[in-house]
């Protein structure tokens, strides 16, 4: 655990020395892409094929400590220090010292702490993988840029507001299961295990309603509209159930609108702070 504290305060200081070279904007919305990316990867391979973990088996709240305290971080200092306008040559080289440093931590954290634990996995499976995801945040960062640049609403929402929302519920909803699904047990999907059908009920019973939801929040608030869309989240759910997609083991739907209610705020407000920081100061660099 000392070895995660140590790399959040420093990867975070450094975060502090190069912040100006980003927007808040942009800072926001790639982080919230690269820790959906983090945990999404780390449901498929350690919870679906339970090739690692942190700490030990399972999911507690120290898994998220260290996400939202690394992985932000990371992608942001990656994004700030890229060589812009500088060869194609520089830039590889750049990447693969990224691809190094991820590789070494990964290394001394599976060797000397008990940060990372593997459990079937690899550290020469991580080789090929590091770099893929670098050049995600690449490309996400300039998706930002261009929704950015785009102010013209669609059905209420500017592109970069649904680009920020869609990672933020994603996120939201991964996590949300990691810690009432996968660590207190109240229920699951399909299967009683991580399975594919999770991420496809996230999805289409989950994001799209809340999308729908902000839509229709951004346009006109409404407090009725708030208890409506609970109403309607709990019938997709009964819907769900019935069909065999959802199963309850200690849950019931006084659970299950507080849960309801918790992840229609949740997203309300990030998309309240998505314009806030679109307000900001414009500042930052094309990344090319």
């Amino acid at each position: 655990m000392i070895l995660m504290w140590l790399t959040i305060f420093i990867l975070n200081g450094l975060v502090f020395i190069v912040r100006k070279k980003l927007s808040s904007i942009e800072m926001y919305t790639t982080s919230l892409f690269s820790i959906f990316l983090a945990l999404f990867a780390d449901s498929i391979f350690g919870g679906m094929f339970k090739l690692y973990s942190y700490f030990e088996a399972g999911v507690d709240w120290i898994d998220f400590v260290g996400a939202i305290g690394i992985y932000p971080a990371v992608n942001i200092l990656f994004l700030a220090l890229y060589p812009t306008g500088k060869s194609l040559i520089r830039k590889v080289i750049y990447i693969v010292g990224w691809t190094l440093f991820a590789l070494s931590f990964e290394y001394v954290a599976s060797h000397y702490s008990t940060f990372f634990q593997y459990s079937g996995w690899k550290l020469i499976y991580s080789i090929p993988i590091y770099p893929v995801l670098y050049i995600l945040l690449l490309y996400n960062f300039r998706y930002v840029k261009k929704f950015r640049g785009i102010k013209e609403p669609i059905f209420h929402l500017t592109p970069l507001e649904w680009y920020g929302s869609i990672f933020f519920i994603l996120y939201m909803n991964l996590s949300t299961d990691a810690v009432l699904k996968g660590k207190y047990e109240l229920y699951y999907y399909v299967v009683n295990d991580v399975h594919l059908v999770d991420f496809l009920y996230r999805w289409i019973g989950l994001c799209i309603p809340i999308l729908l939801f902000l839509s229709k929040q951004a346009a006109h608030p409404s407090l009725w509209r708030f208890i409506l869309w609970i109403g309607i989240l709990s019938v997709i759910q009964q819907i769900a159930i019935l069909i065999n997609l959802f199963h309850t083991i200690e849950w019931d739907h006084f659970h299950s609108i507080l849960h309801f209610a918790f992840i229609l705020f949740l997203p309300w407000i990030n998309l309240l702070l998505l314009r806030y920081l679109m307000r900001g100061k414009n500042r930052g660099t094309d990344l090319t």
